[in-house]
C-alpha cells in the first residue's frame, strides 16, 4: 500500500490539466516545484503538436459558441453518448481536441505518471534496471486502459459536436527526463478495435445492472 498515492496522483493531474488550459490560451505557467519534473518538456511538446494547428476544444471550451450547451456552470466541458436502441449511455470530459497542420482531427487526453507508458512489454532479455522494467510493464496496462478512454470520448465527441475524429492521441508528463512528454497516437484500424473493446466494457456495466 502507497498512503496518499491517489490522492498525490490526483492533485498533478489537476495541475497538468489547469495548466494546459492555460498555456493554450497564453497564459504564464509557473508550476510549484514539486510538479516541474512533470511541466518540463511540455511547453515544446505542446508546441510542437499544436503548431499551424487550432485548437477545438479544451477541457473547459472556449471560442466555440455552437458548443456552449456542453459547458456546465462550472466552465468545463462534458459530452455524453447514448445508443436509442440498447439504451447504453456515459458521459465524460475530454482534454483537447485539435486540428494538427495535416487537417487531420485529433482527440487528446493528458495523463501524468511517476513511471513511463509503453506499447509493449519490456524483453526478458532486455538490460533493464529493475525500478524501470516493473514501469513499463505497468506502463502496458495504463495506456490499454486510457486507449479505452479515448475510444469513449470519440465515440460522444462525434454524436455531440458533429465532427469526425481521425486520431486519438494520449501524452503522458512523467518526471523522468528519458520520459518527459511521451505521445502516443492511434489510427482509424487501433481506435476501431478500441471502440469495440469499449463498448463490450460499457454492455457489461449495463448487463450487470440488469442482472438478479
Amino acid at each position: 500500500m502507497n498512503p496518499g498515492a491517489l490522492e498525490n496522483a490526483a492533485q498533478r493531474g489537476t495541475f497538468i490539466h489547469n495548466a494546459v488550459e492555460n498555456w493554450i490560451r497564453g497564459l504564464r505557467v509557473e508550476p510549484p516545484k514539486e510538479y516541474l519534473p512533470y511541466w518540463q518538456g511540455m511547453p515544446e511538446k505542446l508546441e510542437e503538436l499544436l503548431s499551424d494547428g487550432k485548437v477545438l476544444w479544451s477541457e473547459k471550451p472556449y471560442n466555440q459558441p455552437q458548443w456552449s450547451q456542453y459547458t456546465g456552470e462550472d466552465g468545463v466541458g462534458r459530452i455524453h453518448y447514448y445508443d436509442e436502441n440498447t439504451g447504453y449511455g456515459y458521459a465524460g470530459c475530454c482534454d483537447i481536441i485539435y486540428k494538427d497542420l495535416n487537417d487531420e482531427i485529433i482527440l487528446g487526453d493528458f495523463k501524468t505518471s511517476v513511471g513511463p507508458y509503453s506499447y509493449k512489454f519490456p524483453k526478458a532479455s532486455a538490460n533493464l534496471d529493475e525500478k524501470l522494467r516493473k514501469a513499463l510493464i505497468s506502463g502496458v496496462f495504463k495506456l490499454k486502459k486510457t486507449q479505452l478512454q479515448l475510444a469513449a470520448y470519440k465515440l460522444a465527441a462525434e454524436r455531440c459536436l458533429g465532427i469526425k475524429i481521425d486520431k486519438t492521441q494520449i501524452i503522458v508528463a512523467t518526471p523522468t527526463p528519458e520520459f518527459s512528454v511521451q505521445v502516443f497516437t492511434f489510427g482509424k484500424n487501433d481506435i476501431e478495435k478500441h471502440e469495440e473493446q469499449w463498448m463490450e466494457v460499457v454492455k457489461k456495466f449495463y448487463n450487470l445492472q440488469t442482472s438478479p
